[in-house]
């Protein structure tokens, strides 16, 4: 039988630290990009959200207008088709005016599965 020396044991464990060391890394590395794909997908919907909200806040001016122009305006779905607000996004302003208040809902992206929603209520005095 074969004896192994100090430096063929001393080789191993170096090789054995390395790899964990490696191992120990790639798991970092890959918790890092998890995390800032989440990060990254939460600013998405963030901005998402505060598009919808101003949308919303257009759409009770816009019918403010129109019943300035004509007192009998109602209701009009507001169409944004893509590449007015970004690219590939549509959304969607439905107005409806009834006994003074004007109900505006706002839907950005339009054209995904769950777009935001966002609702305000105003009088049209205001």
């Amino acid at each position: 039988m074969k004896r192994h020396s100090k430096d063929t044991r001393r080789r191993g464990i170096v090789s054995v630290v390395v790899l964990i060391v490696l191992m120990l890394i790639t798991a970092m590395v890959a918790q890092y990009a998890r995390r800032a794909l989440g990060d990254r997908r939460q600013m998405r919907v963030e901005m998402q959200h505060q598009q919808a909200i101003q949308l919303a806040a257009a759409g009770l001016l816009r019918a403010k207008n129109k019943v300035a122009a004509d007192a009998e305006f109602q209701t009009e779905t507001w169409q944004l088709p893509a590449g007015v607000i970004h690219q590939t996004n549509t959304a969607t302003v439905e107005i409806t005016v009834q006994a003074g208040r004007v109900t505006v809902v706002a839907r950005y992206p339009a054209n995904k599965e769950h777009p935001i929603k966002v609702t305000k209520t105003a009088d049209i005095a205001e």
